[in-house]
């Protein structure tokens, strides 16, 4: 039992890390080469912060490939502990010392706050694509210049003193792994406060257009997640002669799905649809969904599908494709009737040659015995006459 249970803990691991690492890219396939360790997608920016009587840190995760922050923490306060952190020290470290910080509140959340909004407004998308390519090259500079001025403003302090490092790193395995979960919260990015920093006569709709265009696909792809409680990743069923286009699907129509079982959360999503059998063996039946629609950009079409026990279909395509249906049962039907309609055929067939190879043989048997009588008859005449 506790080697199964190992195992199911390795993949219940596995599959919470690559849905995690699906929140920082924009493809399955980068997520994978996420987890491979052929490409790392995102940068920890550690910054020190001694603020006139006050000590702290702050911890911002940036997706290198979205170019936007995923959590970002500020923890500053009285703490002795603080005086003790380094900015070149391991993350692991960090957030640990920062926990044991939040359980013995040797921090003030309404100021830890203030300075983590403050650094949520500076790294805007623009600045961010500013410094990823310095970032890449191990560069912190720029950094504390950038946050000096709203970090002050912010807190209405005096003298402040600044620290940074960049580490590149795996944004799911710092937020999987990460010591602070439960203790400290993430700071939220302040989205209610950008239209009151505007001049009223711009319109509060101009905040969107940096967004870009993943931002409209991720909304598109929400609209479809709402509605269901789980999601399940697939892989669309390609059928390059008889399938159907992506014009011509229609809302309820029935498409075909595979499950991708080469990775630890696939072999889950296959045991949750029922196609390891008792042997372990798995299905290779394609799964039937529902067509819902699909969310797409320049680049990407995301095909959603409702599954059994609603579950949410989910496949990735990078350009358009015909799309597997299933075989109409009519087809089936009447190949069946018409394979029992010539064995019919052939079972009268053999009854009839039978029935006449009977009668040939009965007529045959009838006309030696007639033969037989005649013989007998003129032998006897014969006989009689002598």
């Amino acid at each position: 039992m506790s080697e199964l249970s190992t195992k199911a803990d390795q993949l219940k691991r596995q599959a919470d890390l690559l849905g995690l690492t699906r929140e920082a890219v924009f493809t399955d396939e980068q997520a994978k080469e996420v987890l491979q360790g052929k490409i790392t997608d995102g940068y920890l920016v550690k910054v020190k912060i001694d603020l006139d009587s006050l000590n702290g840190m702050v911890l911002v995760l940036v997706s290198s490939i979205r170019k936007h922050i995923m959590e970002l923490y500020a923890v500053v306060g009285t703490s002795a502990t603080f005086r003790r952190i380094r900015t070149f020290a391991d993350h692991v470290q960090i957030s640990t010392d920062l926990g044991d910080i939040g359980k013995t509140g040797g921090y003030d959340p309404a100021i830890s706050e203030n300075i983590g909004r403050a650094v949520h407004r500076a790294f805007t998308k623009e600045k961010l694509e500013e410094l990823l390519p310095l970032w890449q090259k191990k560069d912190p500079s720029h950094i504390t210049e950038l946050l000096e001025n709203p970090i002050l403003m912010a807190t209405k302090g005096r003298n402040i003193k600044l620290q940074a490092e960049v580490d590149k790193i795996s944004t799911a395995k710092f937020r999987y792994e990460n010591p602070m979960k439960g203790v400290i919260l993430p700071i939220p990015k302040p989205e209610d406060e950008a239209p009151a920093a505007q001049d009223a006569a711009v319109p509060s709709v101009s905040t969107e257009l940096p967004k870009g265009e993943g931002s409209a696909l991720d909304r598109q792809i929400a609209q479809f997640r709402a509605s269901f409680p789980k999601e399940l990743n697939m892989k669309t069923v390609i059928s390059p002669i008889n399938g159907v286009e992506f014009d011509n699907l229609m809302e309820g129509m029935e498409i075909l799905f595979r499950v991708p079982t080469e990775t630890p959360e696939g072999l889950t999503n296959a045991q949750i649809l029922g196609l390891i059998d008792e042997e372990g063996k798995i299905k290779k039946e394609p799964v039937v969904g529902k067509f819902l629609g699909i969310a797409s950009n320049k680049t990407e079409y995301h095909i959603f599908a409702e599954g059994p026990n609603q579950y949410l279909f989910h496949s990735i395509e990078e350009h358009p494709v015909k799309v597997a249906i299933p075989k109409p049962a009519s087809i089936a039907g009447t190949g069946n009737k018409t394979g029992a309609g010539q064995t019919q055929k052939k079972k009268v067939g053999n009854a009839q040659q039978q029935e006449s190879k009977s009668s040939g043989a009965n007529l045959f048997m009838l006309m030696g015995a007639f033969i037989t009588i005649v013989l007998i008859g003129v032998l006897i005449f014969v006989m009689v006459i002598l």
